[in-house]
């Protein structure tokens, strides 16, 4: 059943426009396809599980992050405790629960990879479509500026912001934002190239379409699975990235990630004493990588192999 089927016939309004329109259909039939494959599937739903984590992570924390938890009996500090029934994943060195830290600390990470993620496909995208299409000396500019930011190398780059933009938690991703973007650039302006040489994109230009029609309607759809893919790069490289920042102390400490957990564990000394404290947001963050990472794959090579991407089959039809 289609969007089309679920909306009344008689109501030609705006949700009727939503269901024609061609980037909707688009990800809609590639959202279809990928959950026809049971292994795409598992890492959407892991990525889906992890996103509500960081919407309801906070409302469910059983402690407050700054809360100090004392032993009921000898009424001391619980000080880097291992995992117990009160706290299933144990507490910090400052007695701060490890559960609730985690729990809270979903949703700074989570914004962190999306905001890094879309802005990393923004100007991947743009900079890609606008040299693909437009060629010539735009071509030519926007991809010896790519070639500069290959040459830059990330952290120092990093480091160097940061000491410019000021230590905090939307200037961090803002720097992941501004270096990583060049890998999908390149790869998006080589897609770009094909398929402006594509009958439909001939046809729609003989018949007078504006370039932004062409590029929107025609171009965008069909670069869109491979735009997928570097947009689930980029959550995963901005969500490692801003873990590293935080680590080497040049991002924001105050925002409770799960990147500042792991520091905090690394500077107390309890690293290997109190492993609790560190080994659950590692493993949160790694598991959040990989499953981006695999969910990008998954998805590019599904709509890869099934020929070409929603919009081309409408457009052929």
């Amino acid at each position: 059943m289609s969007i089309r089927d679920l909306i009344p016939t008689s109501d030609a309004g705006p949700l009727d426009s939503l269901a024609n329109n061609h980037i909707v259909r688009n990800f809609v039939g590639g959202l279809r396809l990928m959950l026809n494959d049971r292994t795409t599937a598992v890492y959407f739903w892991i990525l889906v599980g992890i996103t509500l984590l960081g919407v309801v992570g906070p409302m469910i924390a059983p402690y407050d992050i700054e809360q100090t938890q004392y032993d009921d009996e000898t009424g001391e500090v619980l000080s880097a405790a291992p995992p117990s029934i009160d706290h299933p994943l144990g507490t910090t060195f400052a007695g701060y629960d490890v559960l609730s830290r985690l729990l809270v600390g979903a949703r700074p990470t989570v914004i962190t990879g999306i905001l890094g993620g879309g802005l990393i496909l923004t100007i991947g995208t743009t900079i890609g479509i606008t040299a693909g299409y437009v060629g010539g000396r735009t071509e030519t500019i926007l991809m010896r500026f790519t070639d500069f930011a290959y040459g830059v190398p990330l952290i120092p780059f990093g480091i160097v912001m940061i000491t410019f933009l000021g230590v905090g938690f939307l200037s961090s991703i803002l720097v992941i934002g501004l270096i990583l973007w060049r890998g999908g650039a390149r790869v998006i302006r080589a897609q770009t190239l094909q398929i402006k040489q594509y009958p439909f994109v001939k046809v729609a230009k003989a018949t007078g379409a504006s370039r932004r029609r062409i590029i929107v309607k025609h171009i965008l759809p069909n670069v869109a699975p491979m735009a997928i893919f570097f947009l689930a790069l980029g959550v995963g490289y901005a969500i490692m990235l801003q873990a590293s920042l935080t680590f080497l102390g040049v991002a924001s400490p105050f925002t409770p990630s799960w990147g500042v957990m792991i520091r905090n564990a690394f500077n107390s000394g309890y690293m290997s004493e109190a492993w609790w404290w560190s080994l659950t947001p590692g493993l949160l963050i790694g598991i959040t990588v990989l499953s981006t990472f695999m969910f990008g794959r998954g998805y590019e090579d599904l709509i890869t192999a099934d020929g070409e991407s929603v919009e081309a089959d409408t457009v052929a039809a």
